[in-house]
């Protein structure tokens, strides 16, 4: 417990460091686009104004999270800004994952079921190329489909609450859930059928929809969640691309208008918040990995 605290002691430093660095170096930019004076002199003056207020920076960044202080470009709370925004990146990331996640797995139990190499190859291949194509891809597809042809669903927006307005956006992230819990999950079923637990199963006469479903299913649902749950972590710190093209107001939106605006406090903020976000989901990861492995172990002895 002491060491884990103390990791992420070093890694809250590091993390707040380089967030407001990085924001820093971004916001530097601006000074460039209202520039009237001659640009050797303006890089001068920048470097200086670099090299003399970095402390400064870092220590009215610390004074912001810690006070609650800090404020948009535009005067807004960042805290009341980023806590705007948690409610629909839940929503978007609950839904997606919901999606993405039960019909891989199902379809991977379903082609157990029916014991059919064909279609578990079909639906590889198809999630490999989902995979292999940018997701903007599918985005820009989905809307042109229910949006403009079809006209079932709203090209973006939000409404506290209403799953209507996530379904387009969720379905574009799920997708490529789906495609990753898929084939994880159908190489570690198969794997499963001429095991001697499952054969032992089938001389007592289980049924089969009773194997799959619940013998096999229970076995690997926990490596499988883990997915899931990296999966989860990685949609609520933000879907930039997709949260824009649906102009979804996310933290991935906040995140793209704030390196945008050059928003700076706004921009270590976001980046400090997503780095945590990553940190504890893989962290949390690491450890029921490690717990799921050592009892595994133990069930061999």
């Amino acid at each position: 417990m002491k060491s884990e605290l103390t990791r992420f002691l070093l890694f809250f430093i590091l993390l707040s460091i380089c967030a407001s660095t990085l924001a820093s170096f971004r916001s530097t930019d601006k000074q460039y686009l209202y520039a009237d004076a001659g640009l050797s002199n303006l890089e001068s003056s920048i470097k200086t104004n670099q090299l003399g207020t970095f402390f400064s920076n870092y220590k009215s960044f610390l004074n912001s999270l810690v006070f609650a202080s800090g404020q948009t470009d535009s005067g807004e709370s960042i805290y009341h800004h980023i806590s705007q925004r948690l409610l629909p990146t839940f929503h978007l990331a609950l839904f997606a994952v919901l999606f993405g996640a039960g019909l891989g797995i199902l379809l991977s139990l379903f082609t157990l079921h029916v014991e059919s190499q064909i279609l578990a190859s079909t639906l590889k291949r198809i999630s490999e190329l989902i995979l292999s194509t940018p997701i903007f891809v599918f985005a820009v597809l989905f809307l042109i489909l229910f949006f403009y042809q079809w006209e079932l669903l709203p090209p973006g927006g939000y409404e506290s609450l209403n799953t209507y307005y996530v379904i387009l956006p969720g379905v574009t992230l799920g997708i490529r859930i789906f495609a990753r819990i898929y084939l994880f999950q159908v190489s570690e079923i198969w794997k499963e059928v001429n095991t001697a637990y499952v054969n032992l199963l089938k001389t007592r006469q289980y049924p089969w929809t009773h194997i799959v479903y619940v013998e096999i299913f229970r076995k690997v649902l926990p490596f499988t969640m883990i997915l899931v749950f990296l999966d989860f972590g990685s949609l609520v710190s933000g879907a930039m691309i997709v949260e824009e093209i649906f102009f979804f107001p996310g933290i991935g939106k906040s995140m793209y208008y704030s390196i945008k605006s050059m928003d700076r406090n706004l921009l270590a903020t976001l980046l400090l918040y997503v780095g945590l976000i990553f940190y504890f989901v893989n962290r949390t990861s690491f450890h029921w990995q490690k717990s799921l492995m050592a009892n595994k172990e133990s069930s061999f002895e």
